[in-house]
């Protein structure tokens, strides 16, 4: 644990959280009098240490030119001189996800809500060449408590140490609750093993538990990598067919199942809560003229959409009301 003057321009004010990769602080910027999330990591040894500034700062640029609301902003990074590698972030008010999911189960809507805007911020990213790789609530902020605004961060900085972090099989190590199955066999992936990660946090949310659980993380690989998930509506039968369905797309095995991209599962998140508004009565006018409008009228002025309700419909979700 750190104090005093960090990099000769941070004052260390508190101890923000702690894990693997390193430490964060508060810390009061001295030229700006402006406060940041200050993340120092862990130094790192090995063969993948030789090139590791390179690659750290490689990676702060490219995060650095985000700019979405979803994506924490980052002001500076750099190296102290005992090599510590450090990033400045904005300093975020609020829980982390992971914090709130401690205290309750959410309800659909908060859940829908969280889990559009990580998918927002993932097509942002994403269309930036930026793949994620550590989306856990931990790495989720709330912020103001109420998640009016939800942040992602650590965006890209596990994929820095991907290579220590593998044992003699190619594995990922650490627990794999959240990790997609083709990086837990230490496959090569994309942006869709972000999209499982998102379906995990959403089967989280929703349920109060993952979908994949084990006294060991041997255990909860093993069963991630073979096993069928429990169907959402057994543990929460107040959600609908079409909000198991997505997530069930999501959490597929075979990355090539699973949505495209973060656009397309947020679009299908975003017709779960129409669907869903429309059975409780709860819809917006401009919704329910929306949902008024012929299948003559969709197939030319919205296909896609049309297109997607469709298949929604084959799941049977026009059945559904709820506690149904």
């Amino acid at each position: 644990m750190r104090s005093g003057i960090f990099a000769g321009r941070y004052k260390i004010l508190s101890l923000l959280g702690r894990g693997g990769m390193g430490h964060v602080y508060r810390a009061e910027h001295l030229g700006l009098g402006k406060e940041v999330a200050l993340k120092i990591l862990a130094p790192l040894h090995g063969p993948a240490s030789s090139d590791f500034p390179e690659r750290f700062a490689r990676e702060a640029r490219a995060i650095g030119r985000l700019d979405h609301p979803g994506c924490v902003r980052i002001f500076d990074y750099g190296q102290d001189d005992d090599g510590s590698q450090y990033i400045a972030m904005e300093l975020i008010d609020g829980p982390t996800l992971g914090t709130a999911l401690g205290e309750d189960v959410f309800s659909i809507h908060r859940a829908l809500h969280v889990g559009r805007a990580i998918l927002s911020a993932l097509a942002h990213a994403h269309a930036h060449g930026i793949v994620h790789r550590d989306i856990k609530p931990e790495n989720v902020m709330l912020a103001g408590g109420s998640g009016f605004r939800v942040v992602l961060i650590d965006f890209g900085l596990a994929s820095l140490r991907d290579a220590p972090a593998l044992t003699g099989r190619g594995m990922a190590v650490g627990s794999p609750s959240y990790i997609a199955p083709e990086r837990l066999l230490g496959q090569p992936h994309d942006h869709r093993a972000d999209i499982y990660s998102v379906g995990v946090l959403l089967y989280e949310m929703i349920t109060g538990i993952r979908p994949f659980i084990g006294e060991s993380p041997q255990e909860i690989m093993a069963n991630a990598l073979s096993r069928p998930h429990r169907p959402l509506r057994a543990l929460a039968p107040h959600a609908s067919p079409i909000l198991e369905a997505v997530i069930r797309r999501a959490l597929s095995k075979d990355p090539d199942k699973r949505f495209a991209d973060a656009e397309e599962m947020m679009s299908a998140l975003g017709d779960v809560e129409r669907l869903d508004a429309l059975a409780t009565g709860d819809a917006e006018p401009a919704d329910e003229a929306s949902a008024s409008m012929t299948i003559a009228e969709l197939s030319i002025h919205q296909p896609s959409r049309l297109a997607r309700l469709w298949g929604w419909l084959r799941y049977g979700a026009w059945r559904w009301r709820p506690g149904h």
